[in-house]
């Protein structure tokens, strides 16, 4: 059988039908992870784990790396490359099996999914347990313009591909005054901790790119645009307060109570007519699961995300976590959506199909998050952890720690420890 563009990490027993990888004559049984995210990356450690070798794993995904959000802001910002992002799955996952392409299509009653490969071929997987941890997109749809002209950060090489837009912007003001403005103003559209974290650290970016501090005259302009009143709304009150000074330090314009809602390439309109001119939309508003056939069938909230039981199921031998589902708490409350409770999730999906394959019974989901953190750059942040509240450099030295720890590629941690190594001994 050719793979063509889906390419294996790992070899595979197959038979010689073309198009199809079914279990073959290994034994054992056969768990799918769709997507490479947080989901996949510890929902595979958990097996690896409880089964070892007595366990199949395939991963089925477009990219051949993780992409760790955690330092999306230092990228932005210039204190790491975006290489530091990428943990490539050989690295994260590697005793899967890596069928490079997109799911397209379920079949629960066969249990295969049907993946298309890059060049348009098609190949067919076969499961015995499927996890899906697809995770969620920008829901740039519900904006006109905002999908043409506006960047988004949440997949594998986005932050880089702004990062160089910006240094772009700035060559470009160099090399003329009649655009300089609107070339060097920046709209983040979305108030939330990813709106407030990429905002300061573009800010950032720009300042030293320039030589001249955001907001100041003649300098870059970066606005965040936020249609709730209050930002950041995932820190408590205290890390809010925080945030606001980080903002005004970086010289951030913040406009709350409003929204975008037309982009173009030369600027941004708002609800209440005001028009910013910016050759720069960042769009981090909320998200939207892509619907896939074959599990359309199943119950959804309204962003498209699968509506999981206690035990993260959602369909027979289907589970799903992450942003791609809706995890019920003890309280009946959904899990908050974040990578911490991603990692949580992944895990613990990992640990219920092992139970499943060994003959146990399920455990209802009991995982509860350490906390949440947010970097503003220049070794300042805050972080919210066991109830407790750290605050400027101590919370910016947990957050690096917790973030390298928490990197599914220990080999990439290392990488990224030293890249920050030498980025502290400039």
């Amino acid at each position: 059988m050719t793979f063509r563009n889906c390419e294996r990490q790992a070899p595979l027993n197959t038979n010689d039908e073309a198009g199809s990888h079914p279990r073959g004559p290994r034994s054992g049984p056969h768990v799918v992870l769709l997507g490479v995210g947080y989901v996949s990356v510890w929902a595979y450690r958990a097996l690896r784990r409880s089964l070892g070798d007595q366990v199949h794993i395939t991963v089925v995904a477009p990219v051949d790396a993780h992409s760790y959000h955690g330092w999306t802001g230092e990228v932005l910002s210039g204190e790491l490359p975006p290489e530091a992002q990428r943990s490539p799955i050989a690295e994260a996952l590697p005793a899967a099996a890596h069928v490079r392409g997109w799911a397209r299509r379920v079949d629960r009653d066969r249990r295969t999914v049907e993946v298309e490969c890059a060049d348009g071929a098609t190949v067919t997987v076969t499961y015995d347990h499927l996890v899906v941890g697809i995770g969620s997109t920008e829901d740039v749809s519900s904006v006109p313009g905002l999908q043409e002209h506006g960047f988004r950060l949440r997949h594998l090489g986005q932050a880089g591909a702004l990062a160089a837009h910006l240094d772009q912007c700035v060559a470009e003001a160099a090399r003329s005054s009649y655009d300089r403005s609107t070339s060097l103003t920046v709209v983040v559209a979305g108030g939330g901790l990813a709106g407030v974290e990429s905002s300061i650290a573009v800010s950032q970016r720009l300042a030293a790119a320039t030589g001249a501090p955001t907001g100041s005259a003649g300098g870059p302009r970066v606005v965040l645009v936020s249609s709730r009143a209050e930002l950041a709304q995932e820190l408590r009150e205290g890390g809010r307060e925080l945030v606001r000074q980080a903002l005004r330090r970086n010289g951030v314009e913040v406009l709350t109570g409003t929204r975008v809602v037309e982009v173009a390439a030369d600027g941004v309109k708002l609800d209440d007519g005001l028009w910013i001119p910016a050759h720069t939309t960042l769009a981090t508003v909320g998200n939207r699961v892509m619907p896939l056939p074959g599990l359309d069938d199943l119950p959804v909230d309204d962003r498209g995300r699968w509506i999981a039981d206690r035990n993260l199921q959602v369909a027979q031998d289907v589970w799903a976590a992450g942003d791609a589902a809706v995890v019920p708490l003890k309280s009946g409350a959904p899990a908050p959506v974040d990578a911490g409770w991603a990692i949580g999730e992944g895990g613990w999906v990992g640990d219920n199909i092992a139970r499943v394959i060994r003959g146990k019974q399920q455990k209802p989901f009991g995982f509860k998050s350490i906390g949440v953190a947010a970097g503003f750059g220049q070794r300042s942040g805050v972080l919210e952890a066991w109830g407790i509240a750290y605050r400027g450099r101590t919370a910016w030295f947990s957050r690096m720690l917790f973030f390298l720890y928490y990197m599914p590629s220990r080999e990439q941690a290392k990488r990224v420890y030293r890249m920050l190594r030498a980025k502290s001994g400039d």
